[in-house]
């Protein structure tokens, strides 16, 4: 609707998860830049955690991104899923055919494949978003998995991603084995206001932004106050800030569009 109006070829601002508008901040590339190097050590179990709006999926999808074909992936999108389901998705996401129903069945397959996959120089990843919401069951089944070895090296490499609850279940007694097999831990944060001026610059330039477009200082600056730094909804508010000020034929967003944006935001915002 307003694209043509700011010179953009697309919306710079849509808080569906796109590599392309990966803000390049150091906090996020060395959460990648570790990751990616515990898959490739096969570390075993690897965790990211964030808030809500921090950029992990992101973050974890340009991970695989560089990864290449340097890995098998199997990406679990619903965490609220059985044991079982879970063996067969990562199956299924690996081009195996279990011959039987059963776990017994799904974890002979996958080994079988993991084996082979070793062979031929190659690791395997299973990355599993929203894992607070795993059941204990299911976070047991994924301990188990990571049984799966040579003499020197982990055959599979699971990645868990999650809110800061995930931390919280962890450190419960039941799961404390699986918390002492984490390899490696990476945390995000929220960005601070010299790194959100520079995101709300950074998308921007990427969508094609004209030049006649511009923040104002005290924007920002109320932008950074509101949104706490967290990417999504610095994305929710400066979305509607676009179209009010589409609304009122200017190029120029002023302290004042952005609150009104606040207030219009259909989310949580750190507002007053």
């Amino acid at each position: 609707m307003y694209e043509s109006f700011f010179g953009f070829f697309e919306k710079p601002f849509s808080t569906t998860p796109n590599t392309h508008y990966l803000y390049p901040s150091v906090q996020h590339e060395g959460v990648i830049r570790i990751l990616e190097h515990g898959i490739c050590e096969r570390k075993g179990f690897l965790l990211l955690v964030g808030e809500v709006g921090t950029g992990k999926t992101t973050s974890t999808r340009e991970l695989l991104k560089r990864l290449g074909d340097q890995v098998q992936t199997s990406f679990i999108f619903n965490p609220l899923i059985s044991t079982l389901e879970l063996l067969k998705t990562i199956n299924k996401d690996f081009g195996c055919e279990p011959l039987g129903e059963s776990i017994h069945d799904q974890l002979e397959t996958l080994n079988a494949f993991l084996l082979n996959n070793d062979t031929q120089g190659r690791t395997a990843v299973v990355v599993i978003d929203e894992a607070q919401n795993l059941s204990s069951e299911t976070l047991e089944m994924a301990r188990l998995l990571s049984n799966l070895e040579t003499n020197t090296h982990k055959l599979l490499q699971i990645l868990l991603v999650g809110q800061p609850e995930l931390e919280e279940k962890l450190s419960e007694k039941h799961l404390r084995q699986i918390a002492q097999r984490i390899q490696i831990y990476c945390k995000l944060f929220p960005l601070s206001f010299a790194e959100t001026c520079h995101y709300v610059s950074f998308r921007l330039q990427k969508a094609g932004s004209s030049p006649l477009l511009a923040f104002e200082p005290v924007a920002l600056r109320e932008l950074y106050k509101i949104s706490g730094g967290i990417p999504r909804i610095i994305n929710t508010i400066c979305e509607l800030a676009l179209m009010s000020a589409y609304a009122q034929e200017t190029r120029v967003i002023t302290k004042h569009i952005i609150k009104e944006a606040a207030r219009e935001a259909p989310i949580h915002v750190h507002y007053s």
